[in-house]
């Protein structure tokens, strides 16, 4: 999941380190969420959300996205993955 955040936001801005970072974080804040039990996708977004927003000051300077566009991102490839039917306006999930 953290890879595929980063190859997401490398190929919709340019390829930068902070996108890698981010992706760790994203990946960190699910693994500690699925280690709790928790496996709504929803609560995991908004943890992922929650996350970043909290530590944002290490990601601001060099982000073109907010922490919401990466929790939506997470949301989306967790339907994704399961198998479920997504709309139309879900962002493509990059493997």
């Amino acid at each position: 999941m953290g890879k595929s955040l980063a190859a997401w936001l490398d190929e919709e801005w340019l390829p930068q380190e902070i996108h890698v970072k981010m992706g760790i974080s994203v990946k960190n804040t699910y693994v500690q969420c699925r280690t709790k039990g928790v496996d709504d996708v929803a609560e995991i977004m908004t943890q992922v959300t929650d996350d970043l927003f909290e530590n944002w000051a290490e990601y601001n300077a060099d982000a073109f996205v907010n922490a919401w566009d990466l929790g939506n991102y997470v949301a989306d490839y967790l339907i994704a993955k399961s198998g479920s039917e997504t709309c139309g306006c879900s962002t493509k999930i990059v493997d």
